[in-house]
């Protein structure tokens, strides 16, 4: 699986706004099955997915979300990422008693069990740059977005 397969510019958000995670990851699941890339149990999926297994990166610096859910819920492979327009209380990935201000949420629907794995690994990595989320933060348009996304989870995966 190659990014420019999954990540496209129209699944680029600049500014959600949202009070809780639940309505963003509402929000960006029903974009998603407006879209036609999951399926009717991809919202409920998601979250249910982040009661159980908190999807909040707890790294030095600006905080990001990935959620994501299983397979079976999707149609079609695609990452929707998101700037918010406000923090967002989130639970750690690693220590679900942690709470963490999250600005960004990348959200990956993948339709294959084996590349959720995988996916996971090169989003961290890329992600673990605090250098690219300060762009990410500061990028005028969606489009700056996607341009930095593109570079960095670009050249992390084509060093896999």
């Amino acid at each position: 699986m190659k990014v420019e397969d999954v990540l496209k510019e129209d699944f680029v958000i600049e500014n959600l706004q949202a009070s809780t995670k639940e309505e963003a990851l509402t929000i960006m699941s029903n974009i998603l099955l407006s879209k036609g890339y999951v399926k009717e149990s991809f919202p409920e999926a998601i979250l249910s997915r982040e009661r159980h297994y908190p999807s909040g990166l707890p790294m030095e610096g600006h905080k990001i979300a990935i959620p994501h859910t299983d397979a079976e819920h999707v149609i079609k492979s695609v990452i929707l990422f998101a700037r918010l327009s406000q923090p967002l209380e989130f639970y750690s990935m690693g220590d679900p008693n942690e709470k963490i201000q999250v600005s960004l949420i990348s959200m990956f629907a993948l339709a294959e069990k084996k590349d959720i794995g995988k996916m996971l690994e090169v989003l961290i990595n890329a992600y673990s740059n605090n250098d690219v989320l300060d762009a990410i933060l500061k990028a005028p348009s969606a489009k700056e977005i996607f341009d930095i996304l593109c570079r960095s989870v670009g050249s992390t995966m084509s060093e896999e």
